[in-house]
């Protein structure tokens, strides 16, 4: 087998050499017969990875596509580009590897420069293949000088698919990296570009542009040149109420929503309501982005990109009930557990194993389970409302409860707490207000994890704003007593040190100790109290609190 194995690597490799060859032949109809035997034996061996890498890592057959492309005719260049195209699909190594071989880029950019539609429509394609969730190259690709300015020239001189792979490469380019979408919203002509092709018949044509759109409005330096554009009003609420069917349709309309949301203020999120049928559709792409897989096969999302609407629509108490019945708490559960499952790894060995061992856990596990008032047995019963797996989730939580319990220093100064930890956080505090929502969180035992999270997200950092702030209701508790210190009447000394700090500067030591692991703690203290009040048939006001009713502290104080 394994002979067999070398002696098919022989055979390519002799073929490559050949092929390098040819495709820097002066006759052009060599040359494109050679790129497009090369895309047929790239396309034989689209399934193994190996075997494209040695087609895509051989220097002389990247250096025969740039002569093609640069030197060729319009059919070989045509070729050239769909050989990159089979080369680069879903592998990172040959995405790498060609995109960053000298001149190739610039090569790419002569085509959309100088090509007929048919080889521009292939350069495009060629671009959108190469910065698949590709971080990298979406920058390189971005920042190589014209190319934005090529790629949009496309857009609006192009019909159909030609036109869908232009705006894909802006698309890619935007959602993988925050440079590359601030060089693209100062292209001159992106906008309206997009705005256009938002308006057009097809469903393709406007699921791409609300794609691109919001993918631009995710990054908080573009987020602001949107809002002062014609986006909102030209593109964005037309598609989010365009009448239609089909799957490109409601991930358009989901798209345009995610986009209005992440463009609105904070007044108007308090007003914005939303329909189930529409954010049903994003709490699909959200589960499917927990499991690393495209929505329907339509397009590929991440948790983050996803949570982010949701969680800034809790803030409209009315959109809590809605979001309720299209399954978002235990996307939420499966989102924080399966974040505990890999942070376990910062765990030591030994907690691992005591927290393992049948004898030794069996005081853990049944602490975790009194911690929502409920036995170890029923919290294993409920593991499956939501995907996650009884057994594995008593014993990441366990670990996390012994770690703790052994009093160990699980932050670090590197210890980062991800974007969409945050976010979950947040939802789960706003959809708290909800009684129903409520019961579901203590049915689905949210506050044994809740406690976990914030042991695991303790002296964590958040790259970026942070969207938990110290306004939430479950925070007046917390820092309610310490901004009341400031008192002469409720106490205070008048030599105490907080009478010397503005009201203001002391707001803002409030804010800047308003962590993940607070709210996470805090959250999981105000479930546990409400549901031991229910329990002894006490009524519960806490909920009754607003959003955001602790306010700022004026500059007067």
């Amino acid at each position: 087998m394994q002979s067999q194995v070398s002696g098919q690597k022989t055979a390519i490799q002799l073929q490559i050499e050949k092929i390098a060859s040819l495709l820097c032949s002066e006759d052009t109809d060599q040359a494109a017969e050679a790129a497009k035997r090369l895309r047929t034996l790239s396309m034989e061996y689209r399934e193994d990875d190996e075997m494209r890498y040695l087609l895509g890592s051989s220097y002389p057959l990247r250096q025969g596509i740039l002569y093609s492309l640069m030197n060729g005719s319009d059919m070989a260049r045509y070729w050239c580009c769909h050989c990159i195209v089979s080369l680069s699909h879903k592998h990172s190594r040959n995405q790498t590897a060609i995109a960053n071989h000298p001149g190739l880029m610039e090569a790419i950019l002569g085509v959309l420069q100088q090509g007929t539609a048919v080889s521009r429509g292939a350069a495009c394609s060629a671009l959108v293949e190469s910065t698949f969730r590709n971080a990298d190259n979406a920058l390189l690709v971005a920042k190589t000088p014209g190319m934005m300015q090529g790629v949009v020239s496309v857009m609006q001189s192009s019909v159909g698919d030609v036109k869908d792979d232009a705006a894909g490469v802006l698309r890619n380019c935007s959602n993988y990296s925050k440079v590359a979408a601030e060089v693209i919203v100062k292209t001159p002509g992106v906008l309206d570009a997009l705005i256009e092709m938002g308006k057009g018949q097809f469903n393709s044509d406007r699921f791409t542009a609300m794609g691109t759109i919001q993918n631009l409005s995710r990054c908080e330096s573009v987020a602001p040149l949107l809002c002062k554009s014609r986006v909102i009003n030209d593109a964005l609420l037309p598609c989010l109420h365009a009448n239609g069917m089909g799957e490109e349709h409601d991930v358009m309309r989901a798209e345009a929503l995610m986009a209005i949301t992440n463009l609105s203020s904070e007044e108007e999120l308090r007003s914005l309501e939303v329909e189930g049928t529409i954010v049903a559709v994003i709490v699909q792409m959200l589960r499917c982005a927990l499991k690393n897989q495209a929505w329907r096969d339509v397009a590929w999302y991440d948790s983050d990109e996803c949570l982010r609407p949701l969680a800034l629509l809790t803030t409209n108490k009315k959109n809590c009930e809605t979001l309720q019945s299209v399954g978002i708490i235990p996307s939420l559960k499966e989102l924080l557990f399966k974040w505990l499952d890999s942070e376990s790894c910062r765990l030591p060995s030994q907690v691992k194993e005591d927290a393992e061992n049948q004898s030794f856990s069996r005081n853990i596990r049944s602490k975790i389970g009194l911690l929502a008032g409920r036995s170890s047995n029923q919290v294993c019963e409920r593991r499956d409302e939501s995907g996650v797996d009884g057994d594995r989730f008593r014993q990441i939580l366990a670990r996390w409860e012994l770690a703790d319990l052994c009093n160990l220093d699980l932050g670090s100064s590197q210890n980062i707490v991800p974007r969409e930890i945050d976010l979950a956080i947040l939802a789960l505090v706003n959809l708290a207000r909800q009684d129903s929502c409520l019961k579901e969180m203590l049915d689905l035992e949210i506050v044994s994890l809740l406690r976990c999270v914030s042991i695991a997200s303790r002296n964590g950092k958040i790259i970026g704003r942070q969207f938990c702030t110290a306004e939430l209701w479950v925070m007046e508790s917390r820092h309610l007593a310490v901004s009341m210190g400031q008192h002469l009447r409720l106490g205070s000394h008048p030599r105490c040190f907080l009478m010397a700090i503005d009201a203001p500067v002391l707001w803002m030591i409030i804010q800047n100790s308003c962590t993940v692991s607070a709210v996470s703690d805090c959250l999981a203290e105000a479930l546990d109290n409400i549901q031991r009040q229910g329990q002894r048939g006490e009524r519960r006001s806490l909920l009754n609190t607003a959003a955001c009713s602790f306010c700022t502290p004026s500059i007067s104080g």
